[in-house]
């Protein structure tokens, strides 16, 4: 594959993964669908990820392994295998996680029938660490309305876990995101950013068995200090608001959009009543602020 682009590029950002990361490659190795290429970015991993990632890189040349002088955090590492890519279809995978097999076949050939699609949400239950089910989660982001503020509402009011982006996007969605992936929670924005451009599906179909165990990132950013080692290590701010930064990033995102004017209004108008309706977190981020600025808490307000 050396010379040529393929139609898929998975991206899976790594730190410290040597537990699981060899079955997340194994899994990608095993697909159906084979016009993808793996950009591993690891993030000055200090376990055996390294070893792990350098030997299937040498077995399998559509796997290209990128190591970082430092640990700059997941989102960063996020930002980074997506710049690396230059495929029509990307996904990120999770160094803890397992697609099924057919689970990239399925979406590539969703996507190719469905110009007016522009993400691919997998159909997703939660695993163990030993690889047990836990949780079958429901299909929340089937969103195939044909307006903007179905699936925008949608977006805003239902429950869901944050696995559409290990599914399949459109590499020239992203591209038209604000693509700030820089700060806690930027999925949040990015999966609107998405809805408002076009209709996400996610069918019930192929799995992704998504692990989490004691180590998740996803179960250990509940306290500030948590937050700046797994999400941004360089972050200094005494302040954070994220309740704040997510309802003024939505009102970016649609004055950004490409929409009518009727949709820009609808749209805003959601958003707004949005953060009214959660002005009480609003609240208790400023009340978090403070405490934390007085060093009373190392609470995050999420």
């Amino acid at each position: 594959m050396r010379g040529r682009t393929p139609r898929v590029a998975v991206g899976l950002p790594v730190y410290n993964g040597a537990a699981f990361v060899r079955t997340a490659i194994e899994s990608h190795l095993a697909q159906t669908y084979a016009d993808f290429e793996l950009i591993i970015s690891d993030n000055c991993s200090n376990d055996e990820t390294q070893d792990i990632c350098e030997r299937y890189a040498r077995l399998d040349d559509r796997i290209r392994y990128h190591r970082q002088n430092e640990n700059r955090g997941v989102n960063w590492n996020h930002w980074r295998v997506f710049s690396l890519s230059e495929c029509e279809y990307f996904r990120w995978a999770g160094a803890d996680d397992i697609p099924a097999p057919e689970l990239i076949g399925h979406a590539v050939d969703t996507l190719d029938r469905h110009p007016d699609v522009v993400a691919y949400a997998p159909d997703t239950v939660n695993i163990d660490a030993d690889g047990n089910v836990t949780r079958h989660l429901e299909r929340n982001l089937d969103l195939q309305f044909d307006d903007v503020i179905s699936r925008v509402r949608a977006v805003l009011t239902r429950g869901y876990q944050m696995t559409f982006d290990q599914g399949l996007l459109r590499r020239e969605a992203l591209l038209r995101t604000s693509m700030r992936w820089n700060y806690f929670g930027y999925d949040y924005i990015l999966l609107l950013e998405l809805a408002i451009m076009g209709k996400i599906v996610q069918p019930a179909g192929p799995i992704l068995f998504r692990r989490l165990h004691g180590q998740s990132a996803a179960l250990n950013t509940r306290k500030a200090s948590e937050v700046r080692k797994w999400v941004d290590p360089t972050l200094r701010a005494n302040i954070l608001l994220p309740h704040w930064k997510w309802a003024i990033e939505r009102v970016v995102a649609c004055l950004n959009a490409r929409l009518s004017f009727k949709e820009r209004i609808g749209v805003l108008a959601l958003v707004l009543r949005h953060a009214w309706w959660g002005r009480d977190k609003l609240g208790r981020d400023i009340k978090v602020a403070v405490q934390m600025r007085l060093g009373r808490t190392d609470e995050f307000p999420f």
